[in-house]
């Protein structure tokens, strides 16, 4: 069940994979570009369920956002990006919170079991290298 919180995003990285393999109209973003911005709005993806479903440190996740930022320069628009997958991780965010009422046992077992795989992720990532 960890995997539900990634759900969204294995999604959206499997169609990136298969759109960053076409050839690009002239003028259309590079598929380095696409591939970035993917990245991000995954991201961010991670980021809305730390913030909302685990309820993680905000500096935390501040420092995950400055990293991604870091990691990822090709990105067309960083900042319109990370909106963007924020508000797509919506859907996931009212998954958890339906699921907090209906069925408290699992909410507590799906987040039990996710939210501590995200924090040790970010850890990770934030870590000085």
């Amino acid at each position: 069940m960890r995997i539900k919180l990634f759900a969204t995003f294995c999604l959206a990285a499997s169609c990136l994979s298969a759109t960053a393999q076409t050839a690009m109209p002239p003028g259309h973003p590079s598929s380095k570009q696409l591939m970035a911005a993917e990245g991000v709005m995954t991201s961010a993806n991670i980021a809305r369920g730390a913030a909302d479903v685990c309820h993680l440190d905000a500096a935390k996740i501040a420092r995950f956002r400055d990293v991604v930022r870091k990691s990822y320069p090709d990105a067309p628009d960083f900042d319109g990006e990370w909106k963007l997958g924020l508000a797509q991780a919506q859907p996931t965010v009212d998954r958890f919170e339906k699921l907090k009422t209906s069925n408290p046992a699992e909410y507590k077992k799906e987040t039990g079991e996710a939210c501590p795989a995200i924090d040790r992720g970010m850890d990770e990532v934030t870590q000085p290298q």
